[in-house]
């Protein structure tokens, strides 16, 4: 091949597949052909290209291929199976060679597994299969389906090939933990968590990071303004604070407030995106709060961090944290390994814990409406006691005063650096002073601007009727959602996409093909499309509806019909304070960034607009 120009390859550009959609052996050689081209790309010797990527185990080979007698692959039979009627010797490799001639036949079998039709007792070599003989039933009827006849294998055989399916259930249960805890009805953990054993050990920056949620001994308050112009205080549910903290520099990556109730997973991926997204100078409003000179924000101080990723990530066992689909999506796209710890043991994570002790004394019990520890069990009765909430901070105000601790926070000396700040730690592993300077991993570039992608993917149908002229569309969480090239492709009327979107924000929604292949976003209809709005937002005015207590027409907001109901609970369920004070934060968080792509404007007809004429089908009474 000769060398090329790679001023043409302008591969950022190019269309990106949804790699979730293909299987997972398709997915291993798409990936490594990605590498491969982006290898070539980027000017790479051919040489160099065909060594890193032509590899057996994930590693290369080297010395070890030069072990004599050393098989690299496993046997595969070439001829064809023999008729064994009175011996059991003389067919290696049949059993394999049934399975690869009749792929439904090997699906079967990893059915049988994944049902927990066959289960295995036992440790080690005294681990034993049971219910064998039902399932060597069920395999022969499958073959009998694929169309095997008596003087086929395994009918042909003395035992059936009774031995061979044992061996190969009990292999592929040895092969992968996961399946053998779950066929031996154990509760493991997913499998993202399961990838490699990670070390304990992290001295260097984005090499382990760890994430917690702590829940905030604070009171909190919404300052709400009705029509008629007139100022209410309420009190709302306590706070959540999630965080992601590097070990070896003890610096916040990302960190977020929740004011519901419990985390989902939705407020983990999004502690995750903060952390993955370039930081910004926070604005401070309140007065006598300022930013130290030697702090900051680690990707904001250091251009050099923005968009590095964590090797491995440690969590507890949290429910929030153990949605298995969006963990394996998270670890998959960032490529790092998720290391779960025992629960109810803070001292697995001493880090974030640490952390949460230190904003605890600092920040929470400092401020009015702070409980202290002695009176955090009776937090009821403290609260029912104190009538006056004008000293309470806001949601808005506890956010400027988070912003500000954790700025601070990163120009402070810590007495577990030797007395150097998380920024000062960070800048020395990053420019390499004393030591070798760390090699980041990035977030890949086509993920960048598309965080939502680490979310696990919906399925929605596609609608419509050509006959009637009813144009494609989709529904997803009770709101229709289309776009001018999904409008056009009446072929995918029937047919499942991939939908991603932003928990908060769905107004528009990342829609891929089911093999993959992307489309234009998607655009939700009616008043949903132009004002800003969670998912748990809605997910709260559609219960409200089905529950007769909200009603709204077409064309009206169903969000300021929301707040109508909520403003008149709110004095008397801090729950409903609460979704006043997450609506106030979403419709602030939506002002501060850039206008919405789409122009509604733009959907209407331009020019003079002439009626068309009315038909009537036949066999229609009126």
């Amino acid at each position: 091949m000769t060398r090329r120009s790679t001023e043409l390859l302008r591969i950022a550009e190019w269309p990106r597949l949804d790699e979730q959609a293909l299987a997972e052996p398709a997915r291993e050689v798409y990936r490594s052909r990605c590498a491969a081209l982006e290898a070539y790309a980027q000017g790479e010797p051919i040489a160099s290209i065909e060594a890193a990527h032509r590899i057996a185990d994930g590693s290369i080979w080297g010395y070890r291929a030069l072990v004599p007698y050393v098989n690299v692959s496993g046997y595969e039979r070439s001829q064809p199976s023999r008729a064994l009627v009175h011996t059991k010797a003389g067919n290696a490799g049949a059993f394999t060679q049934l399975l690869q001639r009749h792929p439904a036949l090997e699906a079967h079998l990893r059915r049988e597994l994944s049902a927990q039709r066959v289960v295995l007792k036992g440790v080690g070599e005294a681990a034993r299969l049971f219910n064998l003989k039902p399932a060597l039933q069920r395999f022969q009827q499958a073959c009998r389906e694929q169309g095997l006849l008596p003087s086929d294998y395994p009918f042909n055989q003395q035992d059936k090939g009774v031995r061979s399916l044992a061996r190969t259930l009990r292999a592929w249960l040895l092969d992968r933990f996961d399946d053998a805890a779950h066929a031996a009805g154990a509760r493991f953990k997913p499998s993202s968590a399961l990838r490699q054993l990670p070390e304990r050990g992290a001295d260097e920056a984005f090499d382990t990071v760890e994430f917690d949620a702590h829940k905030m001994d604070l009171r909190l308050k919404v300052v709400d303004v009705d029509p008629q112009g007139i100022e209410r205080i309420y009190e709302t549910e306590r706070v959540w604070l999630l965080a992601i903290i590097d070990v070896a520099t003890r610096c916040i990556l990302g960190y977020t407030l929740c004011l519901h109730r419990e985390c989902s997973r939705y407020e983990v991926i999004a502690t995750l995106k903060h952390a993955l997204t370039p930081a910004q100078i926070p604005k401070i409003t309140l007065p006598g709060l300022s930013l130290s000179g030697s702090g900051g924000l680690v990707s904001q101080a250091l251009p050099i961090a923005r968009h590095a990723c964590w090797r491995q990530i440690r969590l507890d066992n949290a429910r929030a944290h153990l949605a298995t689909t969006s963990l394996d999506v998270v670890c998959e796209a960032l490529g790092c390994v998720a290391d779960f710890g025992p629960a109810y043991e803070p001292d697995d994570r001493p880090f974030i814990e640490r952390f949460f002790g230190t904003l605890t004394n600092t920040l929470s019990r400092r401020l009015p409406g702070g409980l202290p520890s002695k009176q955090a069990r009776t937090s009821k009765r403290s609260r029912a006691e104190a009538k006056d909430l004008s000293l309470v901070v806001t949601a808005q105000e506890l956010e400027e005063l988070l912003d500000a601790t954790v700025w601070n926070y990163h120009g402070t000396p810590h007495s577990g650096l030797g007395g150097l700040t998380p920024l000062e730690r960070m800048s020395q592993q990053l420019d390499g002073v004393g030591l070798p300077p760390v090699r980041l991993r990035r977030v890949p570039e086509a993920l960048r601007n598309r965080l939502e992608l680490l979310h696990d993917p919906a399925f929605c149908l596609v609608h419509g009727n050509v006959g009637r002229g009813e144009r494609p569309y989709i529904s997803f969480m009770h709101v229709r959602y289309t776009s001018e090239q999904l409008a056009r492709s009446s072929n995918l009327i029937g047919k499942q996409l991939r939908v991603y979107f932003d928990a908060k924000d769905l107004r528009t929604l990342r829609a891929f093909t089911e093999d993959g292949q992307p489309l234009q976003d998607l655009l939700a209809s009616g008043p949903w499309r132009h004002e800003a709005h969670s998912l748990r937002l809605r997910q709260e005015v559609f219960k409200a509806k089905r529950n007769k207590q909200l009603e709204f027409v077409a064309g009206e907001s169903p969000i300021d019909a929301f707040v109508k109901l909520r403003r008149a609970k709110a004095p008397k369920s801090r729950r409903a304070a609460s979704d006043l004070a997450r609506i106030q934060r979403e419709r602030r968080d939506a002002s501060n960034t850039a206008p919405h792509p789409v122009d509604p404007s733009a959907q209407l007809a331009t020019g003079v607009v002439k009626g068309k004429k009315l038909r009537i089908a036949r066999g229609f009474p009126r």
